[in-house]
């Protein structure tokens, strides 16, 4: 398998802070930090569509990376598109697995 394909890994610095707001109803404040990392990414089958439920949709995509990813991930830009991630899957292997669905604007 070939990794050729580059995302940027978005998640939030657990060193930074945060508050909660009431007004939006979530915690907000802490620092944004963007990674760029080689991965491998196909659209999802529809078998594994039929897997996981109604989880993953016709705009889903599975990101696979050589290395475990440590960091609760935000969000995966790729190809200029925003991608909210369902689930995360380790293996054995070291390798890691992030299954994403295309962001609503």
């Amino acid at each position: 398998m070939r990794y050729t394909d580059t995302v940027k890994l978005k998640y939030q610095n657990d060193k930074t802070p945060k508050r909660y707001d009431p007004v939006l109803g979530r915690m907000v404040g802490g620092e944004d930090w963007c990674k760029e990392v080689k991965c491998n990414v196909t659209g999802a089958s529809l078998d594994l569509q039929a897997k996981l439920g109604g989880l993953l949709n016709a705009t889903s995509l599975v990101v696979r990376f050589r290395s475990p990813v440590t960091v609760a991930v935000t969000s995966v830009e790729y190809r200029g598109n925003k991608y909210i991630p369902i689930t995360a899957r380790g293996y054995l292997a070291g390798r890691s697995v992030l299954y994403v669905n295309k962001a609503v604007k």
